[in-house]
C-alpha cells in the first residue's frame, strides 16, 4: 500500500513537471533568427548639419526570418559635431512569431557595417545595446555612428565679430575665414528662426527686407563658415541684438534712442525691450512712456492723476510750479 502511494506521488510529480515545462518546450519549437547582418547609410548626417535620417539594410541568408520595422535617431536635437555622435535605434521583428525568435542580445549576435558611400564621413559603428520584447519576437538595437576623426578633427573656424551695420538698416557683416568656401546665415526674431538660410560668398548680407516684412522685435543673426575642401561646417557665431521699434533699428545697448521722425525719444532696456504705458526712473528722474513706448511730454493723466513732464527733457516736475502756474507735489501729482 505504501509502495502504491509512492508510485502515485511520483507520477504526479512527473505530470506537474511536464505541465511546467510545456511553455518552454513550445518556445524550443521555434527557430532562432540567427546572426543579424545590418548595413548603415545616411545621405545627410554629417558634422555641421542638423537632424537627418539613417537607412538600414539587412543581408544574409536569414533575411526571410526578420524585417526592419523602424529606424530612428535618438539625439537629433542639435547640430552634429565631431564629439557628438548620432545614436540610432533599430527595431526588428520576426516574419512569423510562431516559427522564429530572436535569441541574442550581445554584440556577437550582430555584424554591423557602414555603407561604403559614407566611409569617408564615419570611422566606425559601435554596438550600444540590444533588448528583446513580445516573447522575443521584437528586438530593439541601439548603435552609435562614430564620425571620422581625421576628417572632422579640423573644422573651419567660426566667423568672427558678427555685427549690425550702424549706418545701414538691417545690414549684417562678419569676419572672413581663410579656408571657407561660403557662409550660411540664419535670421532670428525674438529667438526664433525667420525665413530661409541663405548661402553667401561674401562677408556681409542685407536683411532689411526680411526685417521689414516681419515687423518690430528683437533680431539677431547666426553665421557659420563652410569648408572649401569637404563642405564641413563650423559652429555658429551669433550677433548682438538689433532692436526694431516703429520701423527704426538700434543695436541693443541700454539708453535713449531718437525716433525716426527726429523728434520723439524712447528708452531701450539692456535686454532689448522698452517701457510702454509705464513710468521709469532714469538717473534719478522720472519719465512716462506712452502706449507706443515714446517718452511723453507736457501734461499727462495716469490712473486719473495729472502730472507735468518737461517739454524738452521729459522729466517729471515735482515740488514746483509748472510753466502754466500749477503746483505739483513731491510725487509729481497735481491735486486741485
Amino acid at each position: 500500500m505504501i509502495q502504491w502511494k509512492k508510485i502515485t506521488a511520483l507520477l504526479g510529480a512527473v505530470l506537474l513537471a511536464s505541465s511546467v515545462m510545456a511553455p518552454w518546450a513550445a518556445a524550443d519549437d521555434r527557430t532562432k533568427v540567427g546572426k543579424i547582418h545590418l548595413s548603415f547609410y545616411s545621405p545627410d548626417v554629417r558634422v555641421g548639419n542638423n537632424g537627418g535620417e539613417v537607412q538600414v539594410e539587412a543581408s544574409g541568408s536569414n533575411t526571410n526570418r526578420y524585417f526592419i520595422d523602424s529606424v530612428d535617431i535618438l539625439n537629433e536635437d542639435a547640430d552634429w559635431t565631431s564629439s557628438s555622435a548620432p545614436i540610432v535605434e533599430v527595431v526588428l521583428g520576426v516574419t512569423d512569431e510562431e516559427k522564429y525568435y530572436f535569441g541574442s542580445r550581445s554584440s556577437s549576435g550582430f555584424e554591423l557595417t557602414l555603407d561604403e558611400r559614407i566611409e569617408d564621413r564615419f570611422d566606425d559603428i559601435e554596438f550600444v545595446s540590444a533588448s528583446r520584447e513580445d516573447d522575443d519576437a521584437t528586438l530593439i538595437l541601439k548603435v552609435r555612428l562614430i564620425f571620422d576623426e581625421d576628417r572632422y578633427g579640423n573644422l573651419p573656424a567660426e566667423p568672427s565679430a558678427p555685427q549690425w551695420d550702424a549706418s545701414a538698416f538691417g545690414r549684417a557683416s562678419w569676419g572672413d575665414v581663410t579656408n571657407a568656401k561660403y557662409f550660411q546665415l540664419q535670421l532670428l526674431k525674438n529667438g526664433a528662426g525667420v525665413g530661409d538660410m541663405p548661402l553667401i560668398y561674401d562677408t556681409s548680407y542685407d536683411f532689411s527686407s526680411m526685417i521689414a516684412a516681419n515687423g518690430d522685435g528683437v533680431y539677431t543673426f547666426k553665421v557659420r563658415s563652410v569648408k572649401a575642401v569637404n563642405n564641413t561646417k563650423s559652429e555658429w557665431s551669433e550677433s548682438p541684438q538689433l532692436i526694431v521699434h516703429s520701423g527704426q533699428a538700434a543695436v541693443a545697448v541700454e539708453g535713449w534712442v531718437q525716433a525716426a521722425d527726429g523728434v520723439r525719444w524712447w528708452w531701450q532696456n539692456a535686454d532689448g525691450s522698452y517701457p510702454a504705458s509705464q513710468w521709469k526712473e532714469i538717473d534719478g528722474r522720472w519719465y512716462y512712456f506712452d502706449a507706443q513706448g515714446y517718452m511723453a511730454t507736457g501734461w499727462v493723466q495716469v490712473d486719473g492723476v495729472y502730472y507735468y513732464l518737461d517739454t524738452r527733457s521729459g522729466a517729471m516736475y515735482a515740488n514746483r510750479y509748472t510753466p502754466d502756474g500749477y503746483w505739483v507735489e513731491a510725487d509729481g501729482a497735481w491735486r486741485p
